[in-house]
């Protein structure tokens, strides 16, 4: 129980500490060229959930018609917190990558994992458009047709 805790703590320890790495959301959004794809595995109804609202975000601010194929992925994956307990809350794991053509070899760029409740799917959504965006913002120089 103790080692658990003590999981639990790191982890929102790290996030915290992470809070102000993220780039600031106007700035970004202005910046960001190159379309973002949501790509979603998980059977949970909260990861489900999350997914849903992360897609219908970054949708809004993505480019209305990119000529180009280069796009920055957003891999996100979730499972039940506790097997027995399903609709407490989900454990999510995010992973930014990037692909210069459709059929390229990806690119790691960075990851984020958390817990989220129903709660909490709107923070979590806020916090993980931002961190989309600075990540868009930071790589963007690979995409090299950027115009």
């Amino acid at each position: 129980m103790k080692a658990r805790f003590a999981a639990l703590a790191a982890l929102v320890l790290s996030l915290v500490l992470s809070a102000p790495a993220l780039a600031d959301d106007n700035a970004a959004r202005k910046e960001r060229r190159t379309p973002v794809l949501v790509e979603f595995e998980g059977v949970d109804a909260i990861g489900n959930e999350l997914a849903s609202k992360l897609s219908q975000e970054i949708n809004k601010s993505n480019p209305a018609a990119p000529e180009r194929e280069a796009t920055f992925h957003l891999q996100l994956s979730s499972a039940v917190e506790f097997e027995t307990r399903p609709g407490v809350g989900s454990v999510y794991a995010a992973v930014w990558t990037f692909s210069q053509t459709g059929g390229s070899i990806e690119f790691y760029l960075a990851r984020d994992l958390g817990v989220v409740t129903r709660d909490t799917i709107d923070t979590v959504v806020r916090r993980l458009v931002q961190r989309t965006d600075g990540v868009a913002a930071r790589y963007g120089y690979l995409d090299r047709d950027k115009k």
